[in-house]
């Protein structure tokens, strides 16, 4: 659990006390976690007001960032996240392009031999 506790304290140690994120989606005051996107601009991706989870990250890659967004989705609706333990089995917290925020993705195993 010591770990963990590290884990935490830096996630902790990156929100300001004071001011505001550039872009950022909520308030720092209910923001627990902030994540980035893929050209760096920080929104909060998980709140006070969401249950508490451990906070780590899963082997394997994320697969790549699409540039553009399908015209149509099919399945079930996207499970949001800010770590990869917020995800099932071997699914890892990607940011999605189309919804503009990080959901749970199956990894790609391509980008580990490149």
């Amino acid at each position: 659990m010591q770990g963990l506790g590290v884990i935490l304290c830096c996630v902790l140690a990156v929100v300001p006390a004071h001011g505001s994120f550039p872009g950022a989606t909520a308030p720092p005051a209910t923001c627990r976690r902030w994540c980035r996107t893929p050209e760096q601009q920080a929104y909060c991706c998980e709140t006070v007001f969401e249950p508490e989870a451990p906070v780590g990250t899963k082997p394997l890659d994320c697969p790549q960032v699409r540039p553009t967004c399908p015209p149509t989705r099919f399945g079930g609706g996207p499970v949001t996240c800010s770590s990869d333990f917020k995800c099932g089995g071997l699914d890892k917290c990607c940011f999605d392009r189309c919804l503009g925020e990080h959901v749970c993705k199956p990894p790609s195993f391509y980008n580990q031999f490149g």
